[in-house]
C-alpha cells in the first residue's frame, strides 16, 4: 500500500478542548475536556496506534526501512497524545468507572492488542537494530582482515608481516554499543 494514500485516509483523534494559547499537547496535560470525549479520544488513539503498528510490524519484518521511516513522526506523536491521556486517567480513574462495562471490556480488549503489537514492536525493532550492528560487524571484521593481509610490518628480528605489529596500526573499526 502506497504510504502517501495512508495517509490521507488517516483519521486524526480530535483535539481537546482548549483555550486559544493551548497546545493539544498542554490541552491533554492540563486534563481539559469533557470525560465522555476524553475517552472517545483515548480510544481512537489506540485504534490509530494498533494499526500503524500493525503496518510498521509489517514493515520490519519485510525490512522495509524507508516504510518504518515514514511512520516515525505519527507514532511518537501518537504516542504522546497516548501517554498524556494515560496519565489523565491514572489521575483520575473515575473517568473509566463511569463506563458501561460494555465500553470498559472493548478499551480493556483494545489496550491488550496495543499491548502485544507493543511488545512485537520492541521485540522486531531489537531484532533489526542487532542484524543491522551483525552486518557491519561482518563488513568490518572482513575489511580489517583484508588489511592486515596487505599491510607490510617488520618484527624486531626483520620479519614481515607481524599480525601483532599490523593490528595496532589499523584504522578500521566498529562502534558496537550493545
Amino acid at each position: 500500500m502506497d504510504l502517501m494514500q495512508d495517509k490521507t485516509h488517516e483519521h486524526r483523534p480530535p483535539r481537546p478542548a482548549q483555550s486559544p494559547a493551548q497546545s493539544p499537547a498542554q490541552a491533554i496535560a492540563k486534563g481539559t475536556g469533557t470525560g465522555k470525549g476524553k475517552i472517545e479520544d483515548i480510544s481512537q488513539i489506540v485504534r490509530q496506534l494498533c494499526d500503524l503498528l500493525t503496518r510498521e510490524n509489517a514493515a520490519l519484518k519485510r525490512h522495509r526501512h524507508n516504510e518504518i521511516q515514514a511512520m516515525t513522526e505519527r507514532k511518537e506523536q501518537l504516542s504522546r497524545l497516548y501517554q498524556g491521556h494515560m496519565n489523565n486517567i491514572h489521575r483520575d480513574p473515575s473517568q473509566l468507572k463511569s463506563l458501561d462495562p460494555a465500553k470498559r471490556n472493548a478499551m480493556a480488549q483494545s489496550a491488550m492488542r496495543l499491548g502485544d503489537l507493543m511488545q512485537e514492536n520492541a521485540s522486531l525493532l531489537k531484532a533489526n537494530i542487532e542484524s543491522i550492528n551483525m552486518f557491519f560487524k561482518a563488513i568490518t571484521n572482513a575489511v580489517r582482515d583484508q588489511q592486515e593481509k596487505k599491510a607490510a610490518a617488520y618484527t624486531s628480528d626483520g620479519a614481515m608481516n607481524a599480525y601483532g605489529l599490523t593490528r595496532r596500526n589499523l584504522a578500521v573499526s566498529f562502534n558496537q554499543t550493545m
